[in-house]
């Protein structure tokens, strides 16, 4: 994809300066540099504007694990999943640090941040009562702790994991 420019807008410009598409966003720093997403932002509203992660079997691994993508070979890095070249073959990014990209170094909210990776993302797919703590909804949700790191998870309201760790039980 072509990037933006000053005289080029191209399909991103097309995208921000309109109401009536949804942008989504690779939230992991290096798809997408904090300052874009900051900006994509603004410009949209939180109410237009999914994270996404583009994640590869790679996402959640230590960095040197290996994976593959279409029968090729990748590694997991810091933020991006790596073909045998070095060129970017995915993210390794999961929602959890999406939403902590989103807070800590884009600059949202907490409510702003949950818009971003639940709601608009629920609402664009027509999943009425996802998205959304409200009565009636489904209640899928995920308990993060002070550090962004899942605590617990909820699927139709029921717990389906909680981590096993002390500091969890002081959340």
């Amino acid at each position: 994809m072509p990037p933006l420019g000053h005289r080029a807008p191209g399909l991103v410009g097309a995208v921000l300066q309109t109401d009536e598409v949804a942008a989504e966003i690779i939230c992991d720093g290096a798809h997408v540099h904090p300052a874009l997403v900051r900006i994509a932002i603004a410009a949209k509203r939180p109410s237009r504007v999914f994270a996404i992660t583009d994640a590869t079997a790679a996402a959640g691994l230590p960095v040197g694990a290996r994976a593959a993508l279409g029968g090729q070979p990748i590694t997991a890095g810091a933020s991006t999943a790596l073909l045998a070249d070095g060129t970017i073959a995915g993210s390794v990014l999961t929602m959890d640090r999406a939403f902590e990209t989103l807070v800590s170094r884009v600059g949202l909210s907490l409510v702003d941040a949950a818009t971003v990776c639940a709601t608009t993302a629920a609402r664009e797919l027509g999943l009425v009562g996802h998205g959304v703590l409200t009565p009636g909804a489904v209640a899928d949700l995920a308990v993060l702790d002070a550090n962004f790191s899942v605590v617990q998870t909820y699927v139709g309201g029921q717990l389906v994991y909680t981590r096993n760790t002390p500091a969890a039980l002081s959340v």
